[in-house]
């Protein structure tokens, strides 16, 4: 009469009420889960600590290499009052002039020079750059110079520039003026003595007649050394030389000296 049982209450019912138990409870365990992590973070101490990061713990210090003291400084023992009343100007740096200066620079700069040039005369090595004005009438203290440069009565050492070493002028050497020979021109001679020559029976005759050029030189005494026919008759050249031979004439001169011509003497014989 059992054989079959019959369940009145069905499976999904079951599972139903299981499914919504897990889902409360995990839900429980989540919020419990974030209320620990961050109770725990609020609560931990995330602190450096005090000694912990020290940079003297972490890195030794190095030794100091000990410092030389440094030498003392000399100083110009000169007051306040001799400076402003020293009489001779001061410079920091002895500087050549411009006009003066003998020494070619090895570099070219071009940074703003700031040191004044020395001036003419004694100069003073000091800690500034002072030019005093001489109107005041100011006297000069400058002591006995002796061995060394001179120095003034405050202490501060004086140096003169020596005197530049210039070379002699050159000699000036005086030319005589060139002597120039200025001509006075040709004075001629004049004939003095004209012999005239013979008519030679040969001549006459064959009847020659006409005209003998003779040339001859004149010396300087007006001597005729020297006479040839150039033309006319073969028989009128011998006596036409003969005459010319025997002339005299006037010394002839150039510029006042005396010297020797050529001429010609023109014979015209006519029967």
């Amino acid at each position: 009469m059992f054989d079959k049982l019959i369940v009145s209450e069905p499976e999904g019912a079951d599972f139903r009420n299981r499914r919504s138990y897990f889902m409360v409870s995990s839900f429980v365990v989540g919020i419990l889960f974030v209320t620990a992590v961050v109770i725990s973070i609020y609560a931990a101490d995330y602190g450096l600590g005090s000694r912990g990061f020290e940079i003297s713990d972490l890195i030794a210090p190095a030794d100091m290499a000990a410092v030389a003291p440094e030498p003392p400084k000399q100083q110009i023992r000169t007051s306040t009052q001799s400076r402003a009343d020293s009489p001779v100007p001061m410079r920091q740096v002895l500087m050549d002039r411009v006009e003066t200066s003998t020494k070619i620079p090895s570099e070219i700069s071009t940074a703003k020079n700031t040191s004044l040039e020395r001036p003419l005369g004694p100069v003073a090595l000091g800690p500034r750059d002072t030019t005093p004005d001489y109107s005041n009438g100011i006297p000069r203290d400058i002591g006995d110079p002796g061995d060394g440069p001179p120095t003034l009565g405050t202490g501060i050492q004086v140096y003169t520039k020596p005197p530049v070493e210039s070379d002699p002028p050159p000699r000036i050497v005086k030319k005589d003026p060139v002597k120039t020979t200025v001509s006075g021109g040709v004075m001629n001679g004049k004939a003095i003595s004209l012999p005239k020559p013979t008519y030679s029976a040969a001549a006459k005759a064959v009847g020659a007649q006409g005209q003998v050029s003779v040339q001859v030189l004149i010396d300087e005494r007006g001597n005729v050394v020297s006479a040839n026919a150039a033309n006319g008759h073969p028989l009128l050249r011998p006596a036409a030389e003969q005459a010319a031979r025997g002339a005299q004439f006037s010394v002839t001169t150039l510029s006042g000296v005396a010297v020797k011509v050529t001429g010609v003497i023109v014979y015209n014989f006519i029967r």
